[in-house]
């Protein structure tokens, strides 16, 4: 019986009968363009249908999952440190942030390593004399924007995604530093900011 099967499949493909050709997915592509204590960006292309995923390898909540929303190539992510046991110390760990499409399946990888996880601060907007910023920052720990014109916000980090939205308008026109640290620690400077 089984021999009869073959010749049956065997002459069904010489008449040009065949399985269904599998059409690989597109060349979709992940690539580390930032990484900055904690802080990573990532740029992803080659999507072109919804339901792929970013999934940054450090939670199994939606935490650790960014959905690929076209036509969106750039995501972010912050690391919370792990905690070393010690006073303030870390370990430096390696997480592999994968790409996946809606099956699950793994289309794109790579490993990032991080040293420790402090904080970050980004431009978001400039309107007129009001500044919006990103932060990020390890849960639980308070920490101070500073704007440049000798004010600050305190600012404490109490959601596991690490990040919020800051705003701040000034008083008049000029271009200030802006940073960020712990608190009664000392500030890093991250950009300068311009405003009429």
């Amino acid at each position: 019986m089984v021999r009869v099967l073959g010749v049956v499949f065997a002459l069904l493909l010489l008449a040009g009968c065949s399985a269904p050709v599998v059409v690989p997915p597109a060349d979709v592509e992940l690539e580390i363009v930032g990484e900055d204590q904690g802080w990573v960006q990532v740029r992803v292309t080659g999507v072109s249908t919804s339901g792929y995923e970013v999934r940054w390898g450090d939670a199994d909540t939606s935490y650790g999952v960014s959905d690929v929303v076209l036509p969106i190539e750039v995501y972010e992510h912050f690391y919370q440190a792990v905690d070393g046991g010690s006073s303030g110390s870390q370990v430096p760990t390696d997480y592999e942030i994968t790409v996946v499409d809606g099956e699950g399946n793994i289309v794109a990888q790579e490993s990032v390593h991080i040293e420790r996880a402090d904080c970050h601060l980004a431009l978001v907007a400039v309107e007129g004399r009001m500044v919006t910023v990103r932060y990020w920052g390890r849960f639980g720990i308070d920490y101070s924007v500073s704007w440049g014109d000798q004010t600050t916000d305190h600012v404490t980090i109490d959601s596991e995604t690490g990040t919020d939205l800051s705003y701040h308008t000034y008083a008049h026109a000029g271009t200030f530093g802006l940073g960020m640290g712990e608190i009664w620690g000392p500030l890093r400077t991250f950009f300068s900011v311009t405003v009429q």
